[in-house]
């Protein structure tokens, strides 16, 4: 088969679409394009169009993962588990992570510690309630012994103070009182927050 035509795709710009004999054959994402030296006139095969079809794979997986990474933060276990559902077998899966990790879009750790200080500055739960919250991202020992570190140096009854003063007002003293207890936060911390605003009033 010879190449006798090549043009951009006119709905994907970033794909180009390969004729042989005057005719539609396949297509591939430019960086294929560029990766496998296509040009019009090349003599190609079916094994030739088979390799490009698996590198185009590839790059649409690629392509996929910068697409939901541009709109949020994922872990390494989250985008995988999106890969696996995408019918992408693990080895193809591993390349595309570590693709991602030379690019720099993908860091756990980084992650992690952006996701803490997130919560942190949010001023509004408990240390069991963050801690639930990261765990629910980042599962490995490790990194839960390291989240319980951080969680040391917060001051997590100042940040119930505050707060009961934000809502104490709104509803009865009961119902702010179990509200905070769902949340996490210890029954003495939340009477102490209770007494503390009762004598600054």
């Amino acid at each position: 088969m010879k190449i006798t035509k090549i043009e951009r795709a006119k709905k994907n710009k970033l794909r180009v679409n390969i004729f042989t004999d005057g005719e539609y054959l396949f297509s591939v994402y430019e960086d294929v394009f560029l990766k496998m030296k296509i040009e019009t006139g090349m003599d190609i095969d079916e094994s030739f169009v088979e390799k490009a079809k698996k590198s185009d794979m590839f790059e649409s997986n690629k392509h996929y993962l910068l697409n939901i990474l541009s709109r949020k933060n994922y872990t390494e276990k989250e985008l995988y588990n999106k890969l696996f559902l995408r019918k992408v077998d693990k080895e193809t899966s591993t390349k595309l992570l570590n693709s991602l990790k030379k690019m720099g879009f993908l860091n756990d750790e980084k992650y992690m510690r952006d996701y803490f200080s997130f919560l942190i500055d949010a001023q509004k739960y408990s240390k069991q309630e963050i801690l639930y919250k990261m765990k629910m991202k980042f599962r490995e020992d490790d990194k839960i012994m390291q989240i319980e570190e951080w969680l040391k140096e917060y001051d997590e009854r100042s940040v119930l103070l505050n707060m009961v003063k934000n809502r104490a007002q709104k509803l009865d003293e009961k119902k702010v009182m179990a509200y905070f207890a769902r949340k996490g936060f210890r029954y003495d911390d939340i009477l102490n927050a209770f007494r503390k605003l009762k004598k600054e009033e």
